[in-house]
């Protein structure tokens, strides 16, 4: 299914383009005089401009080498007056699209049932807003804390296992991308908990962030390197379905970084 946030987004552009257009040929026109034309005429190799006026049928007046600029401005208000035509279509167009999305067939087909009769049935599309909804309300079980951890807590009351997971965790919230904290995943026969599972809405797959913040532990250390391996044994690579980021005592968590590749994400997402 077209992702209605996307025709949106395009549908923005090109408004934003067009009325950039619209502004760039006004100005161009208080250059030359009201009703004139370029006339351009090939001559061997090259060719020859002439400046015409409204109704006439010869040539018009020959453009020197000197005055080419006036050919130049001539040609871009006529290639601007093209674009602006094709831009006020484009946007239309869309609009058009977006409109007939909104109506779209999944719903039509299921308003064509009573009520009884819908409650029946496996719908085969929901919108993103409802597919978001149904993700989010999975049940999961996390991994527990023990006694003996330190207690982290994002603003919104999440606990997490350390004050770079709040950063990231707190950033997403801002972004508006929706997560899942230690949700539990097989890898082969064997289940883990990434530290934060995303949801891609266009493509509607989960996305898995791990943060590994004890680099300087050795152990610590290979045992991340062990965990990468498995995402990517099963299929899981980064920059597709996996996020790493890592940290060490000397190099903490780069907030400036985190909040810059956040920002990324959630375009990339599709929120």
């Amino acid at each position: 299914m077209i992702n209605i946030r996307a025709i949106e987004e395009e549908i923005e552009k090109s408004r934003a383009q067009l009325a950039k257009t619209e502004r760039e040929l006004a100005r161009l026109k208080k250059n030359v005089v009201p009703g004139t034309k370029l006339y351009a005429m090939k001559k061997g190799n090259t060719f020859q401009y002439f400046l015409r006026s409204k109704g006439s049928e010869t040539h018009g007046e020959y453009i020197n080498k000197e005055n080419r600029k006036i050919a130049e401005v001539m040609a871009q208000i006529e290639y601007e007056e093209e674009l602006v035509g094709a831009l006020r279509k484009a946007v239309n167009d869309l609009e058009q699209l977006k409109l007939s999305l909104e109506s779209e067939p999944y719903t039509f087909a299921e308003q064509k049932l009573s009520e009884g009769k819908r409650a029946l049935i496996s719908r085969m599309y929901s919108s993103d807003e409802e597919y978001v909804k149904a993700w989010r309300g999975e049940n999961y079980e996390m991994l527990g804390f023990k006694d003996t951890e330190k207690e982290y807590y994002t603003k919104s009351g999440l606990r997490v296992r350390s004050k770079s997971e709040i950063i990231i965790a707190e950033m997403l919230d801002e972004e508006g991308i929706p997560y899942c904290y230690e949700k539990p995943i097989k890898l082969g026969g064997k289940t883990v908990h990434p530290d934060f599972t995303l949801l891609n809405i266009i493509e509607r797959k989960e996305i898995y962030w791990e943060h590994f913040g004890m680099m300087d532990d050795l152990e610590y250390r290979n045992n991340a390197f062990l965990k990468m391996r498995e995402y990517e044994n099963n299929g899981l690579y980064q920059f597709d379905s996996v996020i790493w980021t890592f940290e060490t005592y000397k190099y903490p968590l780069n907030t400036k970084t985190i909040r810059g590749m956040v920002k990324t994400l959630r375009e990339k997402l599709g929120y």
